[in-house]
């Protein structure tokens, strides 16, 4: 199954982004729909399992390592997100 990605919402907030995510198939014959909430910051996305753990990470600054989440650099995002990618964005985040 192939891919893509696409922001559906943003806010930014002192100069920090908080967003929704769209992962989607690209082919009709798999159909695939998920969302991932993320928080930017100084050239990193943060990717979150959750609402409240992006809300504890965010405005409470819980960053015990029960709030699953997951770092990305904005240079690898960005070719995840102007290309097609290879089965589910969520397997390709750590």
């Amino acid at each position: 199954m192939n891919t893509k990605i696409k922001t559906i919402h943003e806010e930014e907030t002192n100069k920090r982004t908080i967003g929704v995510l769209y992962n989607y198939s690209i082919t009709e014959d798999e159909p695939f729909a998920d969302s991932t909430i993320y928080f930017y910051d100084k050239g990193v996305y943060v990717f979150f399992e959750t609402i409240v753990f992006l809300i504890d990470y965010v405005f409470y600054g819980n960053h015990k390592n029960d709030n699953k989440r997951a770092y990305m650099e904005e240079k690898e995002f960005d070719e995840y997100y102007d290309g097609v990618i290879a089965g589910k964005f969520s397997e390709h985040l750590k």
